[in-house]
Order: C-alpha cells, then sequence, then structure tokens
C-alpha cells in the first residue's frame, strides 16, 4: 500500500538542469540502471521496509536519483531515500500557496502486531451445539460417526482465519499476524510430571515480514484438539517470548479464542488456573498489550474478568462471543479490524497542525473534509494523520489509496 503526500511548494527554485527543464513528479526509475540501489525492486509496505536509497512505491522499492547523480537537476537535491526533494529559496512562501513544482513523498501505515492465542483443547473438537464427532461416552476422538454432529468449534476457527476467504489472508499485508496454539497433553492431570511446564505451545512467531497466511495454516493443519486449556501459562509465555524478541514497532494486541475456562495446571484446585489467568493478562495490559476475548460457544463471568482487565477497563468491556459459524467470523472480523490503524506517519516532512486544514487529503481520490467525525480527517501531530469515521472503515480494508496536499506555507520542516 502507498501513501502519498504532495507538498505544494511556492518560492522554490526553478531552474533547469544539463537535462533541460525538470518536473519532480516526471522523474522516472533508475531501478533499471547499473548503478541502481541494491534494494530496488524489492517488496514493502512503507518506506522503513525499503534498504537505503530506496522509498516505498506502490508496494515496490524505488528510486529516482541517487546523491552523484544529478537526476534531480537545480531544482532540488537527491534525499537519502532516493527521492528529490525541491530546493526551497529565500523568497517568503505566499500564503495562497501558489505552486510552482509538487513533490510526492511515500509515508508509512502504521502495521499493528496481532498475536492469536487459541485453545486447542479437546473440547475444541466438539461443535457448537456442544455434540461431539463421535458417539460413545467421554466425547471419543474416534469411533461411529454422531448424525447430529455439526459445525466443529476448531476447524470453523481455522476456517474463518486461514480459509480461502480468511480473515488473516485478506489482511495480512496489512497487519502483522502471529499465532499461539495451546493445550495441556493427555486427558488427565497425572499426564504431566512433577516440574514440566503444563502449556504446551505451536505457532507462528510475529516477524519483520507480512503476509504469513500460508504459515499459520500449516501449524493448524498440523495440530488437532486434545488435552486441557492451560490459558495462563500460555499467556505468558507467549508475554515472554515478545519480551524476548520485540516485534516491529506498531500496536502489539492479543486475541485470545477459548471455550472455556482455564484448568488443567493446578490437580488440586481449578481456582488457581483462573486467578493466574487473570495475572497473565494483567501483566500483558501493563506491558501495553491489550487482549481482546472470545468466548467460542461459552460466556461466563471468568471470560468477561479477563476481557474487562485486557481493555483496562473496570467492567463493561466487549466480550465477543460465538455461538455458530457465522457469529465466530463477524467476532474475529470485529476484533481484527478494528485494532487496524487508521493513522498514516509523513515520514518526510512536518506539518504546522494549526494550519493543516488548508491542504486537502484524498482517499481514492475523494476530497475528504477536515475536523469532520463523520467521514474525514485531522492532523494528530506534524507528522501524523489520522482518517476518521467511514473514511477510516474504508482505510482498514487494505486496498484504499490515500494522498495529501499541502500549500508550503503549512509546511514547518
Amino acid at each position: 500500500m502507498v501513501v502519498c503526500l504532495s507538498v505544494l511548494a511556492s518560492g522554490c527554485a526553478t531552474g533547469s538542469s544539463d537535462n533541460g527543464d525538470v518536473r519532480l513528479q516526471d522523474l522516472a526509475s533508475i531501478c533499471g540502471e547499473a548503478d541502481a540501489p541494491a534494494a530496488c525492486g524489492d517488496v514493502c509496505t512503507g518506506d522503513s521496509a525499503c534498504g537505503a536509497g530506496t522509498y516505498c512505491d506502490d508496494g515496490t522499492c524505488e528510486a529516482v536519483c541517487t546523491s552523484a547523480g544529478g537526476q534531480c537537476g537545480d531544482i532540488g537535491e537527491c534525499a537519502p531515500s532516493g527521492r528529490c526533494i525541491p530546493e526551497f529559496d529565500d523568497v517568503a512562501s505566499e500564503a495562497d500557496g501558489s505552486v510552482c513544482g509538487e513533490l510526492e513523498v511515500s509515508t508509512d501505515r502504521v502495521i499493528p502486531n496481532i498475536m492469536m492465542i487459541v485453545d486447542r483443547s479437546a473440547s475444541m473438537r466438539r461443535d457448537f451445539e456442544d455434540d461431539c464427532p463421535y458417539t460413545g461416552s467421554g466425547c471419543p476422538s474416534s469411533g461411529t460417526p454422531n448424525p447430529e454432529f455439526g459445525e466443529e468449534r476448531w476447524a470453523s476457527v481455522e476456517d474463518a482465519l486461514v480459509g480461502t476467504n480468511g480473515l488473516v489472508r485478506r489482511l495480512d499485508s496489512i497487519a502483522r499476524f502471529g499465532l499461539a496454539l495451546y493445550w495441556k497433553p493427555g486427558e488427565t492431570t497425572t499426564a504431566m510430571m512433577d516440574g514440566d511446564m503444563c502449556a504446551r505451545l505451536d505457532g507462528v512467531a510475529i516477524g519483520a515480514s507480512l503476509d504469513n497466511a500460508d504459515a499459520i495454516d500449516e501449524r493448524f493443519a498440523e495440530n488437532s484438539p486434545s488435552g486441557y486449556t492451560p490459558t495462563a501459562e500460555a499467556i505468558d509465555a507467549v508475554t515472554d517470548s515478545i519480551l524476548a524478541a520485540p516485534p516491529p514497532e506498531g500496536p502489539t494486541v492479543y486475541l485470545l479464542a477459548t471455550d472455556g475456562v482455564p484448568n488443567g495446571c493446578d490437580e488440586d484446585d481449578d481456582s488457581v488456573d483462573l486467578t493466574n489467568s487473570i495475572l497473565a493478562v494483567s501483566r500483558a495490559y501493563e506491558l501495553g498489550i491489550e487482549t481482546y476475548v472470545l468466548g467460542v460457544s461459552f460466556e461466563d463471568d471468568h471470560l468477561q474478568m479477563l476481557a474487562n482487565i485486557g481493555q483496562g477497563v473496570a467492567r463493561g468491556a466487549t466480550l465477543w462471543t460465538a455461538d455458530n459459524v457465522a457469529e465466530l467470523q463477524e467476532a474475529l472480523e470485529q476484533i481484527v479490524v478494528q485494532n487496524i490503524p487508521c493513522t498514516v506517519a509523513l515520514t518526510d516532512g512536518t506539518i504546522d497542525t494549526a494550519q493543516a486544514c488548508a491542504g486537502e487529503v484524498r482517499l481514492n481520490g475523494e476530497e475528504l473534509p477536515c475536523d469532520d467525525d463523520e467521514r474525514g480527517w485531522r492532523a494528530l501531530d506534524g507528522n501524523t494523520v489520522q482518517l476518521t469515521g467511514s473514511a477510516c472503515t474504508d482505510w482498514r480494508d487494505g486496498a484504499s489509496d490515500l494522498k495529501a496536499f499541502f500549500p508550503c506555507y503549512v509546511l514547518v520542516q
């Protein structure tokens, strides 16, 4: 995704180079030339993903100049990002923002880190009516098929995330997803040796790269429901891993999907597991990581408490629940989409927020009103623009194009 900031500059130099008159917007890519930067052609989501001498343009690292190449002529100089930056003369800019040149600057979409912590316990093989796939006592994992069995919870979560139209597949170009499947091996608490870690985890860490739906899909395919629900140890283990290897810059959140209360880690008293889960979510929140809770065919006061603590409120936090496949898909969509920021970082310039509304912001070619909460934009600070209302909703689909135009008197730096 490429986001462009065009600065309309008055009072800038308009001389010509040996190549004749040069307009910044007409400069061609040099990525096919012999002295092109090594990062040319790399895949990117923003300037920060590109190597030295390049910037992000429509998902590809590009460059139009080098420091010694002279491509910018007399109207500008080559920036370290491989763009031509106009040089302003000493004449004060006019307040009407008269134009002598246009500078297009890519900016970075704010990318969230979303760690999905998914219950892989035995009860996840039940359907949404709590029926088991096979007949017999104790919900056996094989035997005579149950004719009343509907959609398996586990398979439904997998399909909603990484199926053909799964959420991760649709949004992993604008969000970094990680996965932690958790369970406690065995069907009895005595199956664990003393001193062993109760929880077992398998998954995909949040890395620097995007587009990891296939890796997450593979983890689901390699696992199946069994054992108990060691929620507290799973959350703590994920938090430990993030502290040891912090994800890339961006807000980090947990999505906890479970179909029951924590159990299996304390042989004598399940209340210990409940308390430890609360402490694990609280610890993450104190580190700046919010937790969003989804009850898969399950809802109780404990999950509501985890939701409250995870979202930093005393009561009334949203606890998502799903009693069928459609509700599951809708809940996952709401949790993930609301955590895709509607802020855009202006990486190559600083604007005067007091005069920001003199500029224009266009979403997919549509001019948005400034300081409009229903469908508009506002400048949060000199380096950040935020989309509001339905414009924010459109931005979160991952396919939108944003451009902003500011007269040069609004440009502080």
